[in-house]
């Protein structure tokens, strides 16, 4: 282990300027001093970057007393400010702990969790028994806070968001018609209409932030982006899209989650209808994304009713 920050690679500053824009070039270079000052407050040891997401830097440390941590920093402090609370509101061995927090310059320490593969890197879809078991313990031990966004604002927020791509590489258009991505929008819009926000959702549970915690802990939700809805299948969406190869894998595993996690089969099939455009977008942008991913998702965004139904 090394007191010293690592150095930012070019991969990291290019994650973050490509999310923040070319105004995040200050901010790097206040970020050893900041990292510095963090360091002798929280009594950590700086390891190596870890090498994910594009809302933060990401440091391997140790503290103290020679347990393992993480902590994160990111020019969106809000952001960091409201995972750090979420996590707290949060009373389950699937969460990590939070060991520190400094909203100034947002930053968080965080308890390291282990193995820590994401599901994403490990590429292997996980038992639907697991999925059932940190959706359910998420929506019993979570405390709702006031000041989290209702979910239809977070839904608004990724519809808005998604169309990135569109711009990116504007022949996308022809591939997922934009009037395909808006009867997606419009369905998630009717299905929000009454969720009452009297639970905490944990607003981005992709793959990317789902962690193996090994046998005794199962899997670890990351970096929430919490909001407030008391309906477990919008958390539910994003795993039952995963590498799905066509539309009846996304069927099956809606009928066999739905009765585990409380909820109805067919509203879990409608938000991922809701979705499956945005996710075709996502899929079709990624070089390595095989065509049956995309075409399964593409034909679950058909099913998504016209403005006229």
């Amino acid at each position: 282990m090394r007191s010293r920050s690592p150095r930012i690679d070019d991969r990291v500053r290019g994650r973050l300027t490509a999310r923040f824009g070319a105004e995040v070039g200050a901010w790097f270079e206040e970020l050893p001093a900041v990292l510095s000052v963090l360091a002798k407050r929280w009594q950590i040891d700086f390891g190596p970057l870890i090498p994910r997401g594009s809302m933060s830097v990401v440091i391997r440390c140790q503290r103290a007393d020679r347990r393992p941590a993480v902590l994160k920093i990111s020019p969106d402090r809000p952001r960091l400010a409201n995972e750090a609370t979420a996590l707290d509101r949060w009373t389950t061995v699937h969460t990590p702990t939070v060991f520190a927090v400094d909203e100034s310059v947002g930053a968080l320490l965080l308890e390291a969790i282990e193995p820590g593969v994401s599901l994403a890197d490990s590429a292997t879809y996980p038992r639907l028994e697991t999925v059932s078991e940190l959706l359910t313990s998420l929506h019993a031990t979570g405390a709702p806070d006031p000041s989290f966004p209702p979910l239809a604002e977070r839904i608004a927020y990724l519809f808005e968001s998604g169309t990135r791509p569109y711009t990116h590489h504007p022949k996308l258009i022809e591939l997922i018609p934009l009037e395909l991505y808006e009867r997606g929008r419009e369905l998630a819009g009717r299905l929000v209409e009454d969720v009452p926000p009297t639970a905490l959702l944990h607003g981005d549970l992709t793959p990317s932030n789902i962690l193996d915690g090994g046998n005794e802990r199962g899997l670890v939700a990351i970096d929430p982006a919490p909001c407030l809805g008391d309906d477990l299948a919008f958390d539910a969406i994003d795993l039952l899209l995963w590498q799905a190869d066509d539309m009846d894998v996304i069927a099956a595993r809606a009928e066999q989650l739905a009765p585990a996690i409380g909820v109805d089969a067919n509203r879990l099939l409608d938000w991922c209808t809701a979705f499956a455009a945005m996710t075709a977008l996502e899929l079709a942008e990624a070089p390595d994304s095989s065509r049956e991913r995309i075409q399964a998702a593409l034909t679950l965004a058909s099913q998504a009713p016209t403005g006229q139904a």
